[in-house]
């Protein structure tokens, strides 16, 4: 036989176990083609049409201290923009929902770290856009979240250039011109030259016009980002999913190997053998997280080591939760290759709707999508690590109650699951 024949006759024998594993062979395509959906559709909301999808939308918080129609003229343009999500919302008959706000309510607010943004329209703002002056606007924020900042202060001079006819990028403009001391006799003739010292990103910024009061929790490092908390929680519990899943399906292993039957013959309960498998796994995802916030800390000084007993306690939840997710698809599959694929776009679709990847959280996102970030291991355990390195809240706070124990509640019942497949079809129990 010659070497096309033999190479073609050994294909057509790799094809046949290849398509033999139905299951495999469905994940094997199905896998692609679920991820294309997912992320061409988060994209898509991301982007939206025209530059107003729920991505390019920060939430803005705004207080009225001077009630005139000039300033609830600017609020009303503020909710408009493609840029914000203005709040408090409105009702149906344009009445602001909840409580009302007051500026000292909302720097308070913000300064507990409930809200990241607020805009604080001062008394006086009527009275200096008639004499032809910048208004005083306070924006009281958490630093960290620069995105968010940026699509806020161009909302502003959006809003405040519809109300004021353009008027107030004139007014800047002048004030930028005067500030590299251009005469003042020239300065009209001057707007649409390039001048040194001159920044025109910074008047459409709003920089100047708003006065920046930024809070910084004190227990937080004055450096770190919101992105890098973010990335640190998000992509150690994306790799410990991983770690943990290819640890469990040992089971697999063992069976196809034959270790399985000396394992069941054993004088112990076959319930011992998921649990010593659970056991393993967890140990190992325990050095996992411990390693990857270590990495974490040296690089970006995020202050993980802060709060040690939130800490664990979150990431002994995010173990267990993970090491039932692990033993459930090793429980479920029939065979190595079915595992890995099953498990492969199982945590890929749970990382990019959960927020491993981007903080999903500060979208306005559709119902369907909430529901199903919701529905994943990621969404809760990155958001108890976000509470713990970004908001400094401790194992005291609702916040973190609530994602361990959603993440304590997914264990249970996966590994109930796992436990009921296990006996199916290691033990043909019914």
């Amino acid at each position: 036989m010659n070497l096309f024949a033999a190479s073609l006759t050994l294909a057509r024998k790799d094809l046949r176990l290849f398509f033999r594993d139905r299951t495999g062979v469905l994940l094997g395509f199905l896998m692609p083609a679920a991820l294309v959906t997912i992320f061409g559709y988060l994209m898509g909301l991301m982007g939206g049409d025209g530059g107003g999808g729920p991505m390019s939308r920060a939430v803005l918080w705004v207080a009225d201290a001077d009630e005139t129609e000039q300033s609830q003229a600017f609020v009303n343009a503020l909710r408009q923009s493609d840029l914000l999500r203005v709040r408090p919302g409105l009702d149906a008959d344009g009445v602001p929902t909840g409580d009302p706000v007051t500026t000292e309510s909302l720097r308070q607010q913000v300064i507990d770290g409930e809200v990241n943004h607020a805009l604080l329209i001062e008394a006086g703002f009527a009275a200096a856009l008639d004499a032809g002056e910048t208004p005083q606007l306070t924006m009281v924020r958490d630093p960290g979240r620069e995105l968010e900042a940026q699509l806020a202060g161009y909302g502003v001079m959006q809003a405040l250039g519809i109300v004021t006819e353009g008027g107030i990028y004139t007014a800047r403009l002048a004030e930028q011109l005067r500030a590299a001391e251009v005469p003042e006799v020239i300065i009209s003739g001057m707007q649409e030259m390039k001048v040194e010292g001159v920044d025109m990103m910074s008047v459409f910024r709003g920089e100047g016009l708003l006065q920046m009061e930024d809070h910084v929790p004190p227990e937080r490092p004055q450096n770190v980002s919101f992105m890098q908390a973010q990335a640190v929680g998000g992509i150690a519990v994306m790799m410990v999913l991983f770690g943990l899943t290819a640890v469990s399906t040992t089971l697999l292993s063992e069976r196809e190997k034959g270790t399985m039957k000396r394992l069941l013959s054993l004088p112990v309960p076959p319930g011992a053998i998921l649990l010593g498998k659970a056991l393993a796994t967890g140990f190992v995802g325990l050095l996992q997280l411990m390693m990857l916030f270590a990495v974490g800390e040296l690089l970006f000084g995020i202050g993980i080591w802060r709060d040690p007993l939130t800490l664990l306690a979150l990431i002994i939840s995010t173990v267990a939760a993970a090491s039932a997710f692990g033993l459930l698809i090793a429980s479920w599959a029939r065979t190595v290759k079915q595992a890995e694929g099953m498990s492969t776009l199982i945590i890929l679709v749970m990382s990019c709707l959960g927020g491993s990847w981007f903080p999903l959280q500060i979208l306005d996102l559709p119902m369907p999508i909430q529901v199903g970030m919701r529905l994943t291991i990621n969404h809760w355990s990155v958001s108890g690590f976000q509470d713990l390195f970004w908001h400094t809240r401790s194992l005291a706070d609702s916040s973190i109650q609530i994602s361990i124990g959603v993440l304590w509640l997914f264990t249970i019942l996966a590994s109930a699951l796992a436990l009921r497949l296990f006996r199916k079809r290691y033990l043909g129990q019914n």
